[in-house]
């Protein structure tokens, strides 16, 4: 689940009225299927929408274990 904070302005007159109330949305996104780079994801609680990527710029968590290759040795 990816969780995110917005905070909404709403206004609930006809003029500008910076003293409206906020409202805190803690976003749940349902995000579509990976398909290409990014996937569109909205908001179940809000309906906001953004798009997220489908890959990391990390790299990956994996270990390779290889052997060194040694000379054989004679055997006298």
């Amino acid at each position: 689940m990816v969780e995110q904070r917005t905070d909404l302005r709403l206004d609930l007159t006809s003029a500008q009225d910076l003293s409206a109330p906020i409202v805190t949305c803690a976003h749940h996104w349902q995000i579509e299927t990976p398909n290409g780079e990014t996937s569109e994801a909205c908001c179940k609680y809000c309906g906001a929408t953004r798009s997220f990527a489908n890959y990391s710029h990390r790299r990956p968590m994996t270990r390779t274990n290889t052997r060194p290759t040694t000379q054989p040795t004679a055997r006298f």
